[in-house]
């Protein structure tokens, strides 16, 4: 558990503001308050300032009375006075800078909406209302006869219904031109007819349907809960109404009511008049997710933060929350910065996952954030998982976390039965039978005899992930990085799933000519169309990142899903966690090894927790569940363990390797990467920064090597691991490390990294 650092806003409103600017640098910067702003320049303020000979925005983080500058630039305007930062969420944002290595002002810039940042302003409506009574309106629409058709119409429209309605919509609904409008609601305004109201803003609503009638109906009847859940309840709910800092981690297999103990905690915190934040990992978690909280919180209204939200839905969300209209918020990991006031609560929802960890600048980690934001609150926060990542659960076991524990499924039946089928030479046949093993496909016929629902997993997009020669072997690579192209077949291109480039499918092999080149690897889309030919009758979808476009796709698709209009669902890691659709009685795995033997010490983790996530969508409703993992490999620790349910083994398994190499929880990593365009300088730039990093104490340096994908975006890659007891040794060593590279490369620093690819 990482510890918080509080800040203090650094002397009074004077005419010096200490900013912190958007640019790559980890250091403030002194700015002249003009006298235009004198008074208006607040601390937390997003201002726009000159930097260089550019013009660029930051936050005025506190004001000092003297500065070695003699002469100061002034800060030019303030941006939205109206969104500005509170302490809170400066010394969140600050912590998260020094922790990750990051810009203060990078932060700070990240943890706003993109349309805020850009400024944009919101989308407003001005209204017309009727005023007296509608005999009076029919009485003077009857007068003006022919003399003014128009306000005739107005006035007959406003007495069947006196509104209000939008001006921009009466033109269409009265058969007026809007000039012609406009002059009949002035004449009806001037004779008291009607009122016009000012402008207002017109914030869209990602999720305005009602929540499903089922679901409804079983959160507004009374749940009971088992025993631990009774126990879990009560600790947690003692703990938001005592306040204090209080993690929880709540281990609990799939389907033991972990979302409800989540209700329960958010219900009390509202009660006491606090807001409560729930964090989820995947998109494909939200719209369920804010259906049941919804469906729970009658009452209140439940803001939604995600990247899949268009810019203006995201700007109108976080918008409602800072003026307190919304008490509860969900959202994916930047929900962590959504500016609720009176939080007394926060979740995280499959804390292990490792999308919580942003893999572009500030790399910071949203649950680890959640965990300080609710330190510096004094809150509890509660870390809820089928499969803890190590780290947490050594926490729990050391003391650091109180461990929650739900043994047990409240659902009807236990957890699923597990069938492993070892995979031979036939799985990667040319015609994509051997996908599907005989066994697999016996009980996916049953099961859709029976009019029952399948899910299908493989954590592969496209049709063939590799295409190559087979007279000369070549294999078919992205012009710009290190990584085989995959063949979509829907779109007919050849896509880099590194840098999302695509082209045509070659006719000849580039090297040798020979025409034909050979299609390998299976993706979801092979599965689709092996499905076609084994279950014509059956009715299949897909669900990846090529065919969600936008939120309101995803919730179309997992909809008739739960309608019961889709009979077997293929899917990525996209459907692997927190779904819970009663109708689905089999799983299938379709290879369980595709992250099993990657380069990185959390391969078999990811593995263990995927296979387990994803079994766990199996026998929620009236059906017993059964699963069919199919594996290359299945006598791996990482398989076993999780075929049999077995998480304290696969704990005590996985911690044996991880304590003798001192990975994390035994001990803390950071990784650096050195890349350039030029081979050379990558290189030079990696020896000059394991050099730097070796000058350190009590940390040990692994490289510089070539990193496991060795070019990316035409960008050669170099890396270094370093490796520490602890986090102070880990910050020592890395405060060690140039602010620029030789040669001009680039240096990125990634601290406490969930991949090392």
């Amino acid at each position: 558990m990482v510890r918080a650092i509080r800040s203090d806003p650094s002397g009074e409103e004077t005419g010096i503001a200490e900013v912190a600017v958007n640019v790559p640098l980890q250091k403030l910067f002194h700015y002249e308050v003009p006298p235009d702003l004198a008074g208006k320049v607040r601390r937390g303020h997003r201002v726009l300032v000159p930097f260089g000979r550019q013009t660029t925005t930051g936050v005025c983080v506190g004001f000092v009375g003297s500065s070695d500058i003699p002469r100061l630039k002034p800060i030019r305007e303030v941006l939205h006075p109206d969104c500005r930062f509170d302490s809170h969420l400066l010394d969140l944002t600050r912590w998260i800078a020094r922790y990750y290595r990051a810009s203060w002002g990078e932060v700070l810039e990240a943890a706003l909406p993109p349309a805020i940042r850009a400024g944009r302003p919101e989308k407003t409506v001005k209204t017309l209302r009727a005023l007296g009574d509608p005999a009076a309106l029919r009485g003077a629409a009857a007068k003006l006869g022919k003399r003014s058709p128009v306000r005739g119409r107005l006035l007959t429209l406003l007495a069947e219904d006196p509104g209000p309605h939008r001006v921009s919509e009466l033109a269409n609904l009265i058969g007026a031109s809007p000039r012609a409008l406009r002059i009949a609601i002035g004449a009806a305004a001037g004779g008291g007819f009607v009122a016009e109201e000012a402008a207002r803003p017109v914030r869209a609503d990602p999720f305005p349907e009602e929540p499903l009638q089922t679901l409804a109906q079983a959160v507004a009847s009374p749940i009971e809960l088992s025993a631990e859940q009774e126990a879990a309840v009560e600790a947690i709910e003692g703990a938001v109404a005592a306040g204090g800092f209080a993690p929880f981690l709540l281990h609990g297999v799939t389907g033991s009511g972990k979302t409800e103990i989540y209700i329960r905690a958010i219900r009390k915190a509202v009660a006491l008049g606090g807001s409560a934040l729930v964090l989820v990992p995947e998109i494909a978690l939200t719209p369920q997710t804010v259906r049941r909280f919804r469906a729970a919180l009658p009452d209140e209204k439940v803001a939604v933060l995600h990247s899949m939200l268009t810019p203006r839905e995201r700007a109108a969300q976080w918008r409602n929350i800072q003026e307190g209209k919304a008490r509860a918020a969900i959202g994916a990991r930047s929900a962590v910065f959504a500016p609720l006031s009176g939080l007394r609560v926060i979740v995280v929802d499959e804390e292990h996952d490792s999308s919580y960890k942003q893999d572009t600048s500030p790399r910071y980690s949203g649950r680890d954030a959640a965990v300080v934001r609710a330190q510096l609150l004094e809150i509890p926060v509660i870390l809820g998982s089928a499969t803890p990542s190590l780290e947490s659960y050594q926490n729990a076991l050391s003391g650091k976390y109180r461990l929650l524990t739900l043994p047990r499924r409240v659902t009807r039946h236990d957890l699923p039965r597990v069938l492993v089928v070892e995979l031979g030479p036939d799985f990667y046949r040319p015609d994509g039978g051997g996908l599907i093993s005989d066994r697999l496909h016996q009980l996916m016929r049953v099961r859709l005899e029976r009019h029952e629902q399948v899910l299908l997993f493989l954590n592969r997009r496209g049709f063939a992930t590799f295409i190559h020669c087979l007279r000369c072997r070549y294999v078919h690579k992205c012009a710009d990085c290190d990584q085989a192209l995959t063949y979509h077949r829907q779109s007919g291109t050849v896509r880099c799933h590194l840098c999302d480039s695509a082209t045509g499918l070659p006719d000849r092999c580039p090297e040798c000519g020979m025409p034909g080149l050979r299609r390998s690897g299976a993706g979801t889309e092979r599965i689709i169309e092996e499905l076609a030919r084994r279950f014509p009758d059956a009715r299949t979808a897909r669900l990846d990142s090529d065919v969600v476009t936008g939120h309101r796709s995803l919730q179309s698709v997992l909809d008739r899903y739960g309608r019961g209009e889709i009979d077997i669902l293929v899917g990525t890691q996209m459907i692997a966690k927190g779904l819970d659709f009663p109708g689905v009685s089999l799983v299938g795995i379709i290879c369980a090894d595709t992250s099993l033997h990657f380069p990185d010490f959390r391969a078999s983790e990811r593995t263990f927790q995927l296979i387990t996530q994803v079994s766990g969508r199996a026998g929620r409703g009236d059906r017993e569940g059964r699963v069919v993992v199919q594996t290359f490999f299945p006598d791996h620790y990482a398989l076993r363990r999780a075929t049999a349910g077995d998480y304290a083994g696969f704990f005590e398994e996985e911690s044996r390797h991880r304590r003798l190499l001192g990975y994390p929880p035994f001990g803390r990593v950071a990784k650096v990467l050195a890349q350039d365009e030029e081979e050379d300088k990558a290189r030079a730039a990696a020896a000059a920064a394991a050099a730097a990093l070796r000058s350190a104490a009590g940390v040990r340096v692994l490289g510089p090597a070539p990193a496991p994908i060795a070019r990316i975006q035409s960008r050669f890659r170099f890396q270094i691991l370093l490796k520490a007891a602890g986090p102070t040794a880990l910050h020592e060593a890395l405060s060690a490390l140039p602010s620029k590279a030789p040669g001009g490369s680039e240096l990125i620093v990634d601290v406490d990294p969930q991949s090392l690819l």
